[in-house]
């Protein structure tokens, strides 16, 4: 008896270390989101191993994620069960009161997330890496970048609009706003396309868990489904001693729903995520994790020529679609993007991260819609009517993950065009209104101005001469910063915009 209360509290242990790990890695994650830096993407191997196969180049900083596919060797999903944020917030919500009508679904079920990992990679091929939007960082990142983390600056800046009419209290508050202001939220409210969709799909993933414990693990992710192809060979695994009664506790308590009691209570390393549950609840002590050298047996679920069929079917018949018309004809004249970034760039090397749209100061990069094709959703374009490219900044090349965007320095990201600015003489107040107006002439960063005024005598409403200013733009200078467009005071789009 004295053994079983070591062992148990031996397991407690463990279980304890695993939640302390759990929340310091989700504190990291949130501390080098709030940084920008492209650190959380380059973990991911899936995300780097698709880049790599779509842009055909190799990057040195490739080989961070493959130290992740080296200690899956050893550990097998731990990744899963221990450090990635997605599945963090999966425990955190786990609903574990909710009856799950559901929790024994089909097991052919968990080929999905293999037929996924395979239609990536085989996309990749076509260098198209849209089926990306599935990786769980890229969610995690997307999610918190243009929807949750703007949506908690709306609600503090909503209760502190509230709270300030309390003289008592405005004291406290603007101290309270200097200390989270620039340091957790931006200076002014950012506003994203489709904000609430990114916190929907996060919200969804999360009510899986009424279905069954950790759904979207079991069924859909295709990163977990990389890691557990490797589990099958990984050094430590869950192992089951001969004192096993075959009580079931453990079977309850999986969070993958991957221990068979009528199997001799055994588990798939592919499935295991390492949580330790297993070992915690049983009360004779025959569940441990320990070294095993030799090959997991494959099941019905695991990736074999049907899943391989299916992934590069679906890969080929997405890249089909996606490309029926030629690029040249679908891209919009507005659609800017971010400096030195090329179509190019964005098709073969773009995980859709969302990176890019957290690091911009100005909220001027915003996740596409349809201004280059399906093949481009959710890449990242210039919207300069919601911000602009700060002349100063060259946050969001440093903090692409990929290239996509390419790092330049500041000085070359300066002399770099990424527009056009074009006025519009119907809608200019000078020139459509004969309205005195240089506003986008005062806002040109540029130090040769890129926008200069010429003098022009015009008739006013009461038939006299009157002489103002109307704004040219110089071709040769304008680097397409859009803060002109930003500033412009027409409503609705600005009398002058950046085009391609």
């Amino acid at each position: 008896m004295a053994v079983k209360r070591k062992t148990i509290h031996h397991a407690q242990i463990w279980l304890n270390l695993r939640t302390a790990v759990q929340i310091l890695s989700f504190i990291g994650f949130l501390v080098i989101f709030l940084k920008a830096l492209p650190l959380i993407m380059r973990l991911d191997p899936l995300v780097m191993l698709a880049a790599l196969i779509a842009s055909r180049s190799f990057e040195p900083y490739f080989f961070i994620s493959v130290a992740m596919l080296a200690l899956a060797l050893i550990f097998g999903r731990a990744w899963c069960g221990w450090l990635c944020p997605l599945g963090t917030v999966l425990d955190w919500f786990s609903f574990s009161a909710w009856k799950r009508k559901y929790e024994a679904l089909p097991e052919w079920l968990r080929s999905i997330k293999y037929v996924l990992l395979i239609a990536i990679l085989a996309a990749a091929i076509f260098s198209n890496l849209t089926l990306l939007v599935f990786d769980p960082l890229t969610i995690m990142v997307r999610a918190f970048a243009v929807g949750i983390w703007p949506g908690l600056d709306a609600l503090i800046n909503l209760i502190q609009s509230g709270l300030n009419s309390v003289p008592e209290l405005q004291g406290a508050l603007a101290n309270f706003d200097n200390l989270i202001r620039p340091a957790l939220f931006s200076t002014q409210l950012p506003s994203y396309r489709d904000g609430w969709l990114f916190g929907l799909i996060l919200a969804a993933i999360i009510s899986l868990n009424l279905i069954s414990r950790r759904f979207w693990c079991r069924y859909i992710c295709p990163l977990g489904a990389m890691y557990g192809i490797l589990s099958k060979i990984s050094l430590i695994r869950r192992r089951v001693g001969e004192s096993c009664n075959h009580c079931k506790l453990c079977q309850d308590v999986c969070p993958t729903g991957t221990i068979d009691r009528s199997k001799g209570c055994i588990s798939d390393p592919g499935e295991c995520i390492m949580c330790l549950k297993c070992m915690d609840s049983c009360p004779c002590g025959a569940s441990d994790f320990g070294f095993v050298y030799a090959l997991a047996p494959f099941n019905s679920y695991d990736p074999g020529r049907r899943q391989l069929f299916l992934g590069l079917g679906a890969a080929a018949i997405m890249a089909m679609l996606f490309r029926v018309a030629p690029l040249d004809k679908i891209i919009s004249k507005w659609r800017i993007l971010p400096p030195g970034a090329t179509e190019a760039s964005m098709q073969t090397r773009c995980v859709r991260c969302g990176e890019c749209i957290r690091s911009c100061p100005t909220a001027a990069i915003q996740p596409a819609r349809g201004e280059a094709g399906a093949e481009a959703f959710w890449t990242p374009v210039l919207v300069m009517r919601t911000g602009f490219c700060q002349y100063t900044c060259n946050a969001c090349g440093k903090t692409c993950p990929t290239g996509a965007i390419p790092p330049l320095q500041l000085r070359a990201k300066q002399n770099t065009p990424i527009g056009l600015a074009v006025i519009d003489r119907n809608r200019c107040l000078p020139w459509a209104e004969n309205t005195p107006c240089i506003v986008c002439e005062e806002m040109c960063p540029v130090p040769r101005k890129a926008i200069v005024l010429r003098r022009a005598t015009v008739t006013d409403e009461n038939g006299g001469q009157v002489e103002l200013m109307r704004p040219l733009v110089v071709k040769g200078r304008c680097i397409g910063c859009g803060l002109c467009e930003y500033k412009c005071p027409v409503e609705g789009h600005a009398a002058i915009r950046v085009e391609v």
